[in-house]
């Protein structure tokens, strides 16, 4: 077995975990503008859009990292991937209490949340369908 080195577990560390940390980041950046802010005025894409899309691509960093860089079937994963979105939808939820105009809401929650799902969802249909 070949023995991996601090320089090699540091690129597999940000080549895994960087993505998460960037969407992550990304999402602070736009729940971080005020309410009537240009960001989100010009936004292309419907609140709802943006909450689905943001989390699935979240959801998907997750469980990439979570499963070590593969995207065979995790039930684990899956999981812990989910629980670690749902978690930073809260948290990113209750940072909108301190942004002028903006307020925490649980039906944001729920629109992240399906999001993470809908990754997961489709990865476990890809998986046993084996497309």
């Amino acid at each position: 077995m070949k023995k991996v080195d601090n320089k090699q577990k540091a690129i597999i560390l940000l080549t895994l975990w960087g993505p998460v940390v960037l969407q992550m980041c990304i999402i602070f950046y736009f729940s971080s503008q005020p309410a009537g802010s240009v960001v989100v005025e010009e936004f292309p894409f419907s609140t709802s859009l943006g909450h689905l899309g943001g989390y699935f691509i979240l959801g998907l960093l997750l469980y990439r990292a979570f499963n070590s860089g593969h995207f065979a079937w995790s039930r684990k994963s899956a999981l812990i991937s989910l629980v670690a979105g749902i978690i930073y939808a809260m948290s990113d939820e209750f940072h909108q209490l301190f942004v002028a105009g903006r307020q925490a809401s649980l039906s944001d929650v729920v629109l992240d949340t399906i999001g993470l799902l809908l990754f997961i969802i489709m990865l476990r249909i890809k998986s046993m369908t084996g497309k």
